[in-house]
């Protein structure tokens, strides 16, 4: 099966503004203008996230935006510095999603879960050929696994380690001690594949 080569880093840039497609935020972090999607949620934290879109921010109902901003300021250099390895990441030139193409992504898919789901003691209840643009992978409460066709034009140890994390979610629905522990016990190299991993921009 032949895969597709990482794209040459592009060189470091400095910007000084980032949008995100849905921004409806905007704030200024070290002389950079931001503008973030932002959205309240019954959550007891602040959250942020960085993705191929830019920077989303999800905050408690009760949270002022003095909270929120001061909280963004506290965080700017992570924010900065995962804009920036977001702005860096190789970005492949995928290959058109041909119909023999996704039936290619969804035999290999299917027997690399079948693979690994006895060692994970889960038995998806439906397997999903994806075509998102912001995940590699997801796994639903109702047992059904999603694998982004482009994982079929990665080296396989990155495929694999994208089918042990959304199997493990079918017993952990969370990414806390107890979800990577389950990860480990099947790929104790899980970090690396991971770090590897984030190197593919989806976008």
């Amino acid at each position: 099966m032949s895969r597709l080569p990482a794209a040459p880093p592009q060189p470091p840039a400095t910007p000084t503004a980032w949008a995100h497609p849905r921004a409806n935020r905007e704030v200024e972090l070290h002389g950079v203008r931001i503008a973030y999607e932002f959205r309240r949620s019954a959550r007891r934290t602040i959250g942020l996230s960085v993705g191929p879109h830019g920077l989303s921010v999800r905050a408690p109902r009760w949270a002022t935006w003095p909270e929120i901003e001061g909280f963004l300021c506290r965080k700017a250099a992570w924010v900065l510095a995962h804009l920036h390895r977001q702005a860096t990441r190789p970005r492949p030139a995928w290959p058109e999603p041909t119909p023999a193409l996704r039936a290619q992504a969804r035999a290999l898919f299917a027997a690399r879960v079948a693979h690994y789901a006895p060692l994970l003691a889960v038995r998806p209840a439906a397997l999903r050929v994806s075509s998102a643009r912001t995940r590699w992978g997801s796994a639903s409460t109702r047992g059904t696994v999603s694998l982004n066709w482009r994982l079929v034009c990665l080296p396989a140890e990155l495929l694999d380690y994208v089918v042990v994390h959304e199997l493990a979610h079918l017993r952990e629905m969370h990414h806390g001690p107890a979800f990577w522990a389950l990860v480990a016990a099947v790929l104790p190299d899980y970090a690396e594949r991971r770090a590897a991993l984030r190197r593919y921009a989806l976008g």
